[in-house]
């Protein structure tokens, strides 16, 4: 089984494997740019040069400057990019420093939070075992054992009830004329009529024989609330039997300074979501500057944007229609080589852009992915697994799909999925169903939805006892170790349901 720090540190391999493939494709970004800029800066040259060869003085001296100043302008240009671009990437650089920073610095904090964790488990484990022998608490462990089982038979006798009412009172509810004397009150002290309408529903009751029926579906529905009423009054009665079990154990936690080592861990816990929360926000600012330079390398900044229009301006000149011209008519082989040359040059233009396209398709994916990886990491901390007593069954599994997000087979929330589904708290000194807080644990999972539903509001009125990690939601909790997994705690066994 993966401990919580083994599953986090593979997701933190594979983020970096996203981040290197980032950094590579924006390398190809970066080359495919520069050549598509110089190809264009290359047109350029060569439609100088053909008028050079064809063109009148005056047109091609007009074109000479033109082309002179536009390349003189793309040039400073370009520089400006490349001193924009040398920054940014010093700003990439030092924020990468200051993540894997973070990140070893985070790397103690966490030893320490889970040190101070052990600690708490150690002395709960010792607890415990000393309850487990205490005949004070193991006589009001039977009692709220006791009491719990009464609840749950009264509330199973309810649930039955209810179940009785749906099917045979609905051929009473079918019945109009049944349901109309029953909602008059017809009978009882409620009803009210004229001196007509007594006549006629006095009719209508002897017709369908109304009295007898008026009995028994009163007792159809009267039951089920009676007995609802009852299952309240027993669920209160197991409520502060296992409140008067908490407090021993409250009492037994607090002698053994459990409680005081809670509040420290709390503190220290604190410390570590504010580091985390300091981590996020370099890596979105990590992600912004990635994605700025994602568009210098794929050209989308105003330094090539500019550098294109000007030379796109150039290539615009009106003399240009004369070079066709002029090319068509001569029969110089100087001209017709360069107009060749031309040719090759823009298809070469054109594979290069759809080069360029599926390159920063690819980045683009990257980049998505990288930030849904940061998300499930984020989820991961925020949900405590990576406290020490957090574990993770089927390895193999949790790689796989890790590999085939970076294959771009499954989703982050699917790697989220496998990942919650597949964890565990393992075997400690201490467990988190001992005493009062195995209540229903096996009957939860061979028990009905709504037996269930009754133990979980239960449940969250009495709160916990034992300290296990929660998510700083305040959600999570303990899930009971599969086959294999082990639940902890010494084999105390009462009888009751642990």
């Amino acid at each position: 089984m993966w401990t919580g720090t083994s599953a986090l540190r593979n997701i933190d391999q594979s983020l970096q494997s996203i981040r290197n493939d980032v950094v590579r494709l924006d390398s190809q970004l970066e080359r495919l740019t520069s050549q598509l800029a110089s190809k264009e800066r290359q047109r350029a040259k060569l439609l100088n040069d053909i008028a050079s060869v064809r063109l009148s003085e005056i047109e091609s001296g007009e074109l000479h400057a033109n082309y002179t100043a536009a390349d003189r302008e793309s040039a400073a240009l370009l520089d400006q990019r490349e001193r924009a671009l040398k920054e940014l990437n010093a700003r990439i650089e030092a924020i990468n420093e200051r993540i894997l920073e973070a990140e070893g610095q985070r790397d103690l904090m966490l030893k320490t939070v889970n040190d101070a964790s052990d600690e708490i488990v150690e002395a709960e484990g010792q607890v415990q075992a000393s309850l487990a022998s205490d005949k004070t608490y193991l006589v009001q462990l039977e009692n709220a054992q006791g009491a719990e089982s009464i609840a749950e038979e009264a509330q199973r006798k309810t649930q039955q009830a209810q179940e009785n009412m749906s099917e045979k009172a609905k051929p009473y509810q079918d019945d109009d004329l049944f349901m109309y004397l029953w909602n008059r009150g017809y009978g009882t002290t409620e009803y009210q009529a004229g001196p007509f309408s007594r006549f006629m529903d006095s009719w209508v009751a002897k017709l369908i024989k109304y009295d007898a029926s008026r009995i028994n579906y009163w007792n159809l529905t009267a039951i089920p609330e009676r007995l609802n009423e009852h299952a309240e009054r027993v669920g209160d009665a197991a409520d502060e039997q296992h409140m008067l079990l908490q407090q021993l154990e409250m009492n037994a936690l607090e002698s053994a300074g459990v409680t005081s080592l809670e509040a420290e861990l709390a503190s220290l816990r604190l410390k570590l979501d504010n580091h985390d929360d300091a981590i996020e926000e370099l890596e979105n600012k990590l992600n912004e500057y990635l994605e700025q330079r994602a568009l210098y390398a794929s050209g989308g900044d105003d330094y090539i944007q500019k550098c294109l229009q000007r030379i796109s301006t150039l290539l615009e000149h009106s003399s240009l229609q004369s070079i066709h011209k002029y090319v068509k008519m001569t029969v110089s082989p100087t001209d017709d080589q360069l107009v060749l040359e031309l040719q090759e040059l823009e298809d070469s233009l054109d594979g290069a852009e759809d080069d360029l396209g599926d390159v920063r398709a690819l980045h683009d994916g990257k980049l998505s992915r990288l930030k849904d990886l940061e998300k499930v990491r984020r989820d991961f901390k925020n949900s405590r697994f990576d406290d020490v007593r957090s574990g993770f069954g089927n390895q193999a599994l949790i790689t796989g799909v890790l590999a085939q997000f970076l294959q771009g087979v499954v989703s982050g929330s699917d790697v989220w999925r496998v990942i919650k589904r597949n964890q565990r708290y393992r075997k400690v000194a201490s467990t988190p169903d001992f005493g009062s807080g195995g209540f229903g644990e096996i009957a939860d999972i061979l028990g009905d939805e709504l037996l269930r539903q009754g133990r979980r509001q239960r449940r969250s009125r009495r709160g916990s006892t034992w300290h296990w990690p929660k998510s700083r939601s305040g959600g999570g909790g303990f899930r009971m170790p599969r086959s294999g997994g082990g639940s902890g705690g010494g084999g105390f066994k009462t009888g009751g349901g642990f």
